[in-house]
């Protein structure tokens, strides 16, 4: 009988952490923007903001161009992920465990285990690594025909001569009074012709 209530106190004393720490949530892919917003009214309701310090489902904009337009396209890291940083106790686990959307606690059979420090720093390096690739997909290739649309050029035909990913241009030639001229022009200025 003592040893149940020892146990009992043991587990109570290991879910009770007054740091913050970072926590991994398993959520319903696709619905991570809904549970942080669950999340942060059941906290505000049960009046535990001192206990929840932040949320966080990273995303990366990528851009294409797709008929030479520009295009932002949003894509998540972590799908059906969700970071949480908070104290943990009874009250939090049993809202964060409780929310619609919510599967799990990653790591978690009997109380929540937090990321170590090593860890939640190499998903911040993973974050900025992403966001740094997270540059121009360019569409075109060198040799590509295509039709310019801007300015003094606009329909002229040319070929793609060279691309510069990282300023997001092209060379094309384009002829002009019988010979080619090269035209550095924006990637989203430009047309593939089919």
């Amino acid at each position: 009988m003592q040893k149940t209530e020892v146990s009992t106190v043991e587990i109570k004393r290991q879910i009770e952490d007054n740091s913050f720490k970072w926590y991994v949530l398993s959520v319903v892919a696709g619905q991570e923007e809904l549970v942080i917003e669950n999340l942060k009214e059941r906290v505000k309701k049960q009046n535990l903001e001192d206990g929840v310090a932040d949320f966080m489902s990273p995303v990366v904009n990528e851009y294409s161009i797709k008929k030479g337009e520009k295009i932002t396209k949003t894509r998540k890291l972590y799908p059906g992920y969700v970071f949480i940083k908070s104290k943990m106790n009874d009250k939090i686990w049993y809202i964060v465990r409780n929310t619609p959307g919510v599967r799990l606690i990653v790591g978690a059979e009997t109380r929540p285990i937090p990321l170590t420090e090593d860890e939640y720093q190499n998903i911040i390096t993973q974050i900025e690594k992403s966001q740094e690739r997270s540059e121009l997909i360019i569409p075109y290739k060198i040799g590509d025909v295509v039709m310019l649309k801007t300015w003094d050029f606009k329909w002229m035909k040319g070929t793609v001569k060279n691309i510069d990913e990282d300023k997001g241009t092209a060379i094309v030639n384009v002829e002009m009074l019988w010979r080619l001229t090269p035209v550095v022009i924006d990637v989203d200025k430009i047309e593939l012709m089919s």
